[in-house]
């Protein structure tokens, strides 16, 4: 996924979430997305489903980001 595809789609994801975001939490989210990983992403989605409160909307949509763009296995 290109960087403005991503970006729209962290825009669109934050107003699901019930927030709104600005250019740059956009910028840093998709960032995020890009190096972060396979562990850290895993480590979100545990402390996510256990207690979402504990979870910052950019550590939670880098983490969705992340998850669309893996490849399906084989």
């Amino acid at each position: 996924m290109d960087e403005q595809a991503a970006g729209l789609l962290v825009g669109e994801l934050a107003i699901l979430a019930g927030r709104s975001v600005d250019d740059y939490e956009i910028a840093a989210v998709v960032a995020l997305s890009r190096e972060m990983p396979a562990h850290r992403a895993n480590d979100i989605w545990r402390r996510h489903h256990s207690a979402p409160a504990t979870v910052s909307l950019r550590d939670y949509l880098a983490m969705t980001l992340r998850f669309i763009n893996q490849a399906p296995p084989p």
